[in-house]
């Protein structure tokens, strides 16, 4: 199936490094960073500073390695902010905020809701698909390409629409 949705979105990748700046501010990009709750809250308070892994950032959904390090900053700082843990839980309650956040600096539209998709792809999607593979997907632009379109073609059938043809 070709996907409907086309990734990188400029647009999108300019309101990441917006939001990324608003929050996180100027953070560093290491092959070393904290890779527990406990460990990116000592390093954020000890240190002052934000510090994202500089790995797995060649097939991702943004048009540059730079802007998904930008992401996982603005993504860390919900975490710090929020006092989300690395749970699940904590992982989709990063998620709503950062919708939130998105909504209220850009307005709820129709392209704001399907920023919000991406980022449900992004941090949610991804979760649930590392908790059933042990691993996040390698692909990552494939992965939410696919996982924006099966959403898309449940809500089709959920209101009733047939416009979208699924192949399977």
């Amino acid at each position: 199936m070709d996907s409907t949705f086309r990734l990188p979105d400029t647009e999108f990748d300019a309101a990441v490094v917006r939001l990324s700046r608003l929050t996180a501010g100027n953070f560093l990009v290491a092959d070393d960073a904290p890779q527990t709750y406990e460990e990116l809250i000592r390093q954020v308070e000890g240190q002052g500073v934000f510090i994202v892994w500089s790995g797995s950032s060649e097939q991702t959904i943004y048009s540059d390695p730079q802007i998904n390090f930008a992401f996982r900053a603005w993504h860390d700082w919900c975490h710090w902010r929020g006092r989300h843990d690395f749970s699940p839980a904590g992982e989709i309650a990063v998620a709503r905020m950062q919708r939130k956040q998105l909504i209220a600096l850009y307005g709820d539209t129709p392209h704001t809701r399907l920023w919000c998709r991406i980022i449900d792809a992004e941090v949610v999607g991804q979760m649930l698909y590392r908790q059933l593979h042990g691993d996040f997907p390698a692909d990552q632009r494939a992965f939410v390409a696919t996982y924006l379109d099966v959403r898309a073609i449940a809500a089709d059938t959920r209101h009733g629409r047939s416009g979208r043809q699924s192949s399977w």
